[in-house]
């Protein structure tokens, strides 16, 4: 596990590209979790910019968004609409599991089950200054 203290915009972007870079390549799902604005969507930006992807925008009401890149395909994921775990069904989600893909789900602890699957689970924590508190860990 590994902790972040008082992150910045600029330096959640560049802690996204850092953990992008060693991931490229090759397949993870990571889960995002943490409060509404807590920077879930923001650390999804700088992830996909490292890997060549300019335009990334919260899939909240489309729920998964698809992006190609150089050499990985990143799939962006938002359960924050989300309810049930029946609705997960339409997704494609576990098709996308266990392949050459990135996956980033932003709100998956609504959800156990895929919290289990992830490889990486990031947590923000927003505090006052416009700070985050970031913690990685393994699953």
């Amino acid at each position: 596990m590994a902790s972040y203290k008082n992150l910045d915009l600029k330096q959640l972007h560049r802690l996204a590209a850092a953990l992008a870079l060693t991931l490229k390549g090759r397949g993870a799902t990571i889960g995002l979790t943490g409060t509404l604005g807590a920077g879930k969507t923001t650390f999804v930006q700088g992830f996909a910019k490292a890997l060549g992807i300019k335009k990334i925008s919260s899939p909240t009401f489309v729920i998964r968004h698809d992006h190609r890149a150089r050499r990985s395909n990143l799939y962006h994921l938002d359960f924050y609409r989300l309810t049930k775990a029946s609705q997960l069904k339409n997704l494609g989600l576990m098709e996308l599991l266990g392949r050459n893909n990135l996956i980033l789900i932003e709100w998956v602890e609504k959800f156990s089950k895929i919290e289990k699957l992830c490889d990486i689970v990031v947590t923000f924590k927003i505090k006052p200054g416009n700070v985050r508190d970031i913690t990685i860990k393994a699953n």
